[in-house]
C-alpha cells in the first residue's frame, strides 16, 4: 500500500512539473488586443455594428404605453439585424421596460464581449481577473 502511495505521489509530482502543465498556466494570447489580426478586427467591428443595430431596432419597436413606459422586445422579435459574427454569441434580456444584451466572442481565450442596454451606451470589455482563482463560497 505504501509503495502504491509513493508511486502515485511521484506520478502526480511529474505531471504537475511537466511542460504541458506549465504551458496551461501561461497566459493565452487575446484575440482583441494590440496584436489583433485583420480577421479578428473585422469580427469585432461586426459585433460592434450588431450592438448598434440592436439598439436601433429596440428604438424602432418601442411603443410607448404611457409616458415613461416602454415595450422593448426579445431578440427574436427584432428585424433587419446583421448576422451574428462567426464565433460570437448574443444574449438579450428584457422585461419590456428595460433591456440589456451581451455579444461574447466564444473564440477569445480572454473572454472579449460587447454589451449595452437601453442607455444606448456600448461597452467593450474582458472579464476582470480574480486574484487567487475561483473559490467556493463555503471556503475561507
Amino acid at each position: 500500500m505504501r509503495i502504491v502511495l509513493i508511486a502515485l505521489a511521484a506520478v502526480l509530482a511529474v505531471s504537475v512539473a511537466s511542460p504541458a502543465s506549465a504551458q496551461n498556466r501561461q497566459p493565452r494570447q487575446c484575440l482583441h488586443d494590440q496584436l489583433e489580426t485583420q480577421a479578428n478586427r473585422s469580427r469585432r467591428e461586426k459585433a460592434l455594428l450588431l450592438a448598434e443595430e440592436i439598439n436601433r431596432a429596440q428604438g424602432l419597436v418601442v411603443v410607448p404605453k404611457r409616458p415613461g413606459q416602454r415595450d422593448y422586445k426579445p431578440l427574436d422579435q427584432l428585424f433587419n439585424l446583421p448576422d451574428v459574427p462567426d464565433g460570437f454569441r448574443v444574449q438579450l434580456l428584457t422585461d419590456g421596460m428595460t433591456y440589456s444584451f451581451s455579444i461574447k466572442d466564444t473564440r477569445d481565450p480572454c473572454g472579449y464581449a460587447v454589451f449595452s442596454d437601453q442607455s444606448l451606451d456600448i461597452y467593450e470589455a474582458i472579464p476582470s481577473p480574480r486574484p487567487g482563482g475561483p473559490r467556493l463560497l463555503t471556503q475561507k
